[in-house]
């Protein structure tokens, strides 16, 4: 992704995606916290109160080759972060064949096609770059995610049961996949 994209929600406010940065270090942690504190959070591996991610190795990651880290921008506020990493690049069985995704966001900006927006792009990018297969692994409670995937060609095949536990329970995590076409 070289260039930001305006994207229009449903509500009519426009939103900002493009790749982050290394200068967009300290607004993306900013959103990890607040991020951390909402109902999303329990979602994904999320926490409140977690500790900073190393900058260091955030700064690499965003300028990895084999990685793309975009974000979604309200003004001048961070609020949706996605990644996609290609899986063991330089094994030889592997080769960067298949990538990892993961898309966060908000819960007020839920449900306005914003995680459909970053999905595209990530699949766009994963094309881009020979990745043949694309994961990402969902909690079972997380339908609206759940069900945007499948819409766009991804179909469960799998279960992490008891994957996190979570306020007093366990809860399961769907493993979700598509194959990219040529």
């Amino acid at each position: 992704m070289n260039r930001a994209i305006k994207f229009k929600l449903k509500n009519g406010k426009v939103v900002t995606i493009r790749r982050i940065r290394g200068t967009d270090y300290d607004d993306v942690m900013k959103y990890f916290e607040k991020f951390s504190r909402g109902i999303g959070a329990f979602q994904t591996c999320q926490y409140a109160g977690q500790p900073k991610k190393d900058k260091e190795k955030s700064l690499k990651a965003y300028e990895n080759k084999d990685s793309l880290y975009i974000g979604a921008w309200d003004g001048d506020n961070v609020i949706s972060v996605s990644s996609i990493d290609k899986i063991r690049p330089n094994h030889p069985y592997y080769m960067g064949k298949s990538a990892s995704i993961g898309i966060s966001m908000l819960d007020k900006y839920t449900h306005n096609g914003i995680g459909n927006k970053m999905l595209h792009i990530l699949e766009k990018w994963a094309r881009e770059n020979s990745v043949h297969k694309i994961e990402c692994e969902i909690r079972h409670v997380n339908i609206a995610s759940i069900a945007n995937c499948i819409k766009n060609g991804f179909v469960i095949t799998g279960i992490h049961h008891d994957a996190a536990f979570i306020n007093g329970k366990w809860v399961d995590e769907y493993i979700l996949e598509k194959i990219l076409e040529k």
